[in-house]
């Protein structure tokens, strides 16, 4: 069976009592995915994600959903979950500003930091200088991890305050529109308003 191939159901033989009996032959694939914080990133002044278990359920060739884990999953696709947790993947990483992110840093240095267990700017800063020798650029890529995150600390006001003046200045577009929007109406009613007390003398 290849992973793209389509899953039949054949409801004749439901079983009430296991729901999810026959679901094992869908394909499906455990990982640790990435969500952004949307909240956090506009408080920190950075991009903020948290790792989350993910499944891509392969349906067929054409229908592959991608998604967080449900608890069900877990309960319609045991083997496959275990498994997966027994590769030592399913473990998170941290919060923060994801390596891969960072235009300094290549997707080759990120891959080898989280043989470190160091997945974000935020853990970089904090590494040990004991890694000075085991990683190349290693002092620099953390002097710099440092001066990312202090700069980020320091503009996180004021991308608090930008944004909240954009969202004032949409509110603002807004009630012109509106505003605009009724004195073209006003300015047609008065316009019928004599012609039709014209028309009735």
């Amino acid at each position: 069976m290849t992973l793209m191939q389509t899953f039949d159901a054949d409801i004749s033989h439901f079983d009430p009592s296991n729901p999810y009996q026959g679901d094992e032959r869908i394909p499906v694939q455990f990982y640790m995915g990435t969500v952004k914080d949307e909240d956090a990133s506009a408080s920190s002044g950075r991009p903020i994600f948290h790792d989350v278990p993910f499944i891509r359920i392969f349906n067929s060739k054409d229908n592959i959903i991608d998604r967080p884990i449900r608890d069900t999953d877990m309960k319609r696709w045991p083997r496959a979950y275990a498994a997966w947790k027994g590769t030592g993947e399913s473990e998170p990483g941290a919060t923060g500003t994801r390596l891969e992110h960072w235009p300094l840093m290549t997707r080759a240095q990120a891959e080898e930091f989280k043989y470190f267990k160091c997945y974000t700017i935020e853990q970089l800063a904090d590494m040990p200088d004991s890694l000075g020798d085991k990683v190349m650029g290693f002092q620099r890529l953390k002097a710099l991890a440092k001066m990312y995150v202090e700069a980020a600390k320091g503009e996180a006001p004021m991308i608090r305050v930008q944004a909240e003046l954009e969202k004032r200045d949409g509110e603002i577009a807004e009630l012109k529109s509106e505003v605009a929007r009724l004195s073209k109406l006003m300015e047609a009613a008065s316009a019928v308003l004599p012609a039709k007390a014209k028309a009735t003398e």
